[in-house]
C-alpha cells in the first residue's frame, strides 16, 4: 500500500480514536459526537443515516460513514444540523476500525466482521485492503471471488482476458462473438442508411412529377448492395400494386441469397396473380439454389395458399428433387371448432351434405349467418356465408323451432390441385390424389438424378 494511503488510514483511525475517547469534538455546535448509526439531519431538510467521524485531512469538514458504500461522504460541518442518536452496526465498526492493523489478517478480520453485520461494501473495502497488504492472501482472494491462474490471482475480468476473451458492451465473449457483433452493427447502421434513402426514391415515385418519378426509379434499378434487401421489403413490400412489382424488378437487379430469398417470400405471400406472376418470371431467371430449397420448406406450412403457390413454382421450375415433398401435401386436413346445427346428422367436414358452419354473427330477422368451409380450386381458395334459423318458430309450433347451432370439433380435407399438376408434370405420372400409390411409386421407381447410360464407341 503507498505512503500516502497509509498515511491516511493512520490519520483516520487516530481521528476516530480520539473522537471515541472524548479527546475530540465536531466543533459546530452540537458538542462532543460518540459513536452510533445516527440520524444525521442536514440543513434544508435532508436526513441520511450514518455515523460523523472527523475529516482527517480538513479540519472544517466532517465524514459520514453509510450502511452502504465503500467510502464516507463529506461534509461541511455546517451543512449539518442535528445528529440523533440510534443504534447500529457502524457503531462497532467505527470502534473497530480506529484499533485495526495494517496488516493483512487485520484487515481480512474486519472484513470477515462487517460481513456478518451485513456492511458489504466496507467488507470488500478491507478484503481488498488485505490482498494490497499481502498479495498472496489466499483468504481474502477467495472472498473476493478471485482465482489463481498460472500462478497469480486474478479478478474475473482478468481472468476472462487470460482466456482470451474480449469485453463487448459490458460483456466478456469471444473474439469470434463480438466480430458478429460488430459485423450487425454496421449491417444494421449501412441499413438505417438505405431505408431513408429508400423512402425518399418512393415518395418521388408515388408524389413527384414524372421527370422525378422516372429518375427516381432509375436510381431504384441501379443499387446492387445486398443490405439494402430488407429495406426495400420494407418500403415495398406491402405498398401498392405498381410498387410491388417494381420491387420485384428491383431485386432482380440485386444478385445473391438475399435478394433470391426475398423474392421467394413474395411470390409465396404475393395476393395479386398478376404480380405474382411478374416476381415469378424475375425468380425464374436466377441461378440460386437456395430458391427451391425454399419453396420445399415452404409445403409444410398449414396456409394452403402458400402450399399450391410452392408447388406450382416447383413444377414450372422443373424442381425433381422436390417430388418426396409434394407427396405428403396432396391432400391436406385441418381441426377445426365450427357450430353444426344438431337437427342435421349430415353436417360434418367428411364431404356430407351438410355443411360445417362457423358464426358470423345475427342477422336483424333473428337468422344466424356463419361462414361454409373453405373450397380449394386451381391456386385459390374460396370462402362462403349462408344463414341459418335462430328459433324464428314459437314453441310448439309445427314445424317445430329447430335447435339452435351447437360447437363441434370437425376435421375438414382439401385436395391441393396445383400439388398434383406439379406431380404430374415433374414424374410424367397420374395417381390422382392417392398418396399411397405415388409413395408406391416414389419407392419403386423414382430416381432424381439417374446415372447416364454409358454407350459404347462406335466404329
Amino acid at each position: 500500500m503507498s505512503r500516502v494511503r497509509r498515511r491516511g488510514l493512520v490519520a483516520t483511525a487516530e481521528a476516530i480514536r480520539a473522537l471515541i475517547l472524548g479527546f475530540g469534538s465536531i466543533a459546530f455546535g452540537l458538542g462532543p459526537v460518540i459513536a452510533h448509526a445516527d440520524v444525521i439531519v442536514l440543513r434544508g431538510g435532508g436526513q441520511i443515516q450514518g455515523k460523523v467521524v472527523p475529516d482527517p485531512q480538513q479540519k472544517d469538514r466532517v465524514q459520514v460513514w453509510l450502511l452502504q458504500g465503500r467510502k464516507p461522504l463529506s461534509f461541511q460541518k455546517q451543512q449539518i444540523l442535528e445528529v440523533i442518536p440510534k443504534a447500529g452496526p457502524l457503531d462497532g465498526y467505527v470502534l473497530k476500525l480506529g484499533k485495526t492493523a495494517e496488516t493483512a489478517e487485520a484487515q481480512y478480520d474486519l472484513g470477515a466482521w462487517c460481513d456478518q453485520n451485513k456492511l458489504t461494501d466496507l467488507a470488500r473495502l478491507h478484503y481488498e485492503a488485505a490482498v494490497k497488504f499481502d498479495k498472496s492472501f489466499e483468504p481474502a482472494h477467495r472472498k473476493l471471488g478471485h482465482v489463481y491462474h498460472a500462478g497469480a490471482w486474478l479478478n474475473r475480468d482478468e481472468l476472462s482476458a487470460a482466456q482470451g476473451l474480449v469485453k463487448y458492451k459490458g460483456r466478456w465473449v469471444s473474439a469470434e462473438e463480438k466480430n458478429k457483433h460488430d459485423l450487425a452493427e454496421k449491417a444494421t447502421a449501412t441499413q438505417a442508411s438505405w431505408l431513408s434513402r429508400i423512402k425518399m426514391l418512393r415518395q418521388a415515385i408515388v408524389n413527384g412529377p414524372e421527370g422525378r418519378r422516372r429518375e427516381a426509379e432509375s436510381q431504384l434499378m441501379t443499387i446492387r448492395d445486398a443490405e439494402a434487401v430488407g429495406p426495400l421489403v420494407r418500403v415495398f413490400g406491402a405498398d401498392e400494386r405498381p410498387q410491388r412489382i417494381l420491387l420485384a424488378h428491383v431485386l432482380a437487379t440485386i444478385s445473391g441469397p438475399a435478394s433470391t430469398s426475398a423474392l421467394v417470400k413474395q411470390f409465396l405471400n404475393e395476393p395479386d396473380g398478376d404480380v405474382r406472376a411478374a416476381v415469378y418470371d424475375r425468380l425464374k431467371e436466377r441461378e440460386e439454389p437456395g430458391a427451391v430449397q425454399q419453396l420445399i420448406r415452404a409445403l409444410k406450412t398449414p396456409d394452403l395458399n402458400v402450399i399450391n403457390r410452392a408447388a406450382w413454382a416447383l413444377g414450372n421450375l422443373g424442381a425433381a428433387e422436390a417430388v418426396p415433398k409434394l407427396i405428403p401435401v396432396l391432400v391436406s386436413t385441418d381441426m377445426q371448432i365450427v357450430m353444426v346445427s344438431p337437427d342435421n346428422v349430415n353436417q360434418g367436414g367428411n364431404g356430407g351434405s351438410g355443411m360445417p358452419m362457423a358464426p358470423l354473427g345475427v342477422t336483424k330477422n333473428g337468422n344466424v349467418a356463419v361462414m361454409t368451409p373453405p373450397v380449394v380450386g386451381n391456386g385459390v381458395v374460396a370462402y362462403g356465408a349462408t344463414v341459418v334459423p335462430y328459433g324464428t318458430f314459437a314453441a310448439g309450433a309445427n314445424p317445430p323451432a329447430p335447435r339452435l347451432p351447437e360447437p363441434a370439433v370437425a376435421t375438414f380435407t382439401y385436395k391441393n390441385v396445383e400439388v398434383l399438376k406439379a406431380l404430374e408434370k415433374l414424374t410424367g405420372q397420374d395417381y390422382g390424389y392417392d398418396s399411397d400409390a405415388w409413395a408406391n411409386w416414389l419407392s419403386r421407381s423414382f430416381n432424381f438424378n439417374p446415372k447416364k447410360t454409358r454407350r459404347v464407341p462406335q466404329p
